[in-house]
C-alpha cells in the first residue's frame, strides 16, 4: 500500500535502461569474469608453457628449424590470451560497479521511504537523480566494449597471422624463416593494443570512482533532510 503512493523515478531512455535492467545481475557477471580468468590460466599452462619449454630444451640450432612451430604458437597465444584475461577482470569490475550502482538505488529508495512517513509540512523535495549515475553508467560501459573490442581485433589478427604462418608450407625450415615476419606483425598490434586495452580498464575504474562519489552524495544527501527534519519537529 505504501509502495504505490512513493512517487516512482521516471524510467531512463536507451542504453541506461538496458544497463539498469542488468544491475542486479552483477553476481552472475563476476562469476563469468571469473571463470574466463580461468581458462586463461588453464590455456596458459596447455599451450603457453608447454610451447616454451619445447622449443627452450633444444639446443639452439635445432630450435631454429624443427621446433620453430613451438616459438610461433608460443607467441600467437600471448597475442590474444591477454586481452582476453583483461576482458574478464573488465567483468569482475563491470559487476563491481553495477553493485555500487544497486547500492545507490537502494539508498534513494530508502530515503523516499523514510520522507513519505514525515509530516507534509515538513516533508522535503526528493532530489533529481544526479547526472553522475549516467556519467558512470557510460563509463562502465565503455570500458567494457573497449576491452571487448580488444580481445575480438587480437584474435582477429592472431588468427590472420597463423593462416599466413602455415599455409604455403609444411617444412620447419621454411616456417623458421618466417618466424621473425611473424612475430614483427604480432609486435605491431601488440604495440597499440595494449594501451587501448588499458584505457578501457581506465574507463572501469572511473566508472567505479564515479559510483562511489554517487553514494557519498546520497548518503550527504539523506542526512542533510534528516538533520533538517530534526530541526523543524
Amino acid at each position: 500500500m505504501v509502495k504505490a503512493n512513493i512517487e516512482e523515478d521516471p524510467k531512463p531512455g536507451m542504453p541506461f535502461n538496458m544497463i539498469e535492467g542488468m544491475m542486479p545481475m552483477y553476481p552472475l557477471i563476476a562469476i563469468m569474469g571469473w571463470m574466463i580468468v580461468l581458462i586463461v590460466l588453464v590455456l596458459s599452462a596447455m599451450f603457453i608453457s608447454p610451447a616454451i619449454a619445447d622449443y627452450l630444451s633444444s639446443a639452439k640450432g635445432v630450435r631454429e628449424a624443427t621446433f620453430s612451430d613451438a616459438n610461433a604458437l608460443a607467441h600467437l597465444a600471448e597475442a590474444w590470451l591477454p586481452h582476453f584475461k583483461f576482458l574478464g577482470l573488465g567483468f569482475g569490475l563491470m559487476a563491481i560497479a553495477m553493485a555500487l550502482g544497486t547500492i545507490a538505488k537502494r539508498l534513494r529508495r530508502m530515503g523516499k521511504v523514510v520522507t513519505y512517513y514525515m509530516p507534509e509540512s515538513v516533508r522535503p523535495a526528493i532530489p533529481p537523480i544526479p547526472k553522475a549515475v549516467r556519467m558512470f553508467q557510460l563509463s562502465t560501459v565503455m570500458g567494457v566494449m573497449i576491452l571487448m573490442m580488444t580481445f575480438l581485433l587480437g584474435a582477429y589478427f592472431t588468427i590472420v597471422d597463423v593462416s599466413t604462418y602455415f599455409v604455403g608450407s609444411s617444412q620447419a625450415a621454411l616456417n623458421a624463416e618466417a618466424v621473425p615476419t611473424l612475430l614483427g606483425s604480432v609486435s605491431s598490434f601488440k604495440a597499440w593494443l595494449n594501451p587501448l586495452q588499458m584505457i578501457g580498464m581506465a574507463f572501469l575504474m572511473v566508472g567505479i570512482t564515479i559510483a562511489l562519489i554517487v553514494i557519498i552524495g546520497t548518503l550527504n544527501t539523506q542526512n542533510k533532510i534528516l538533520r533538517e527534519f530534526k530541526q523543524k519537529s
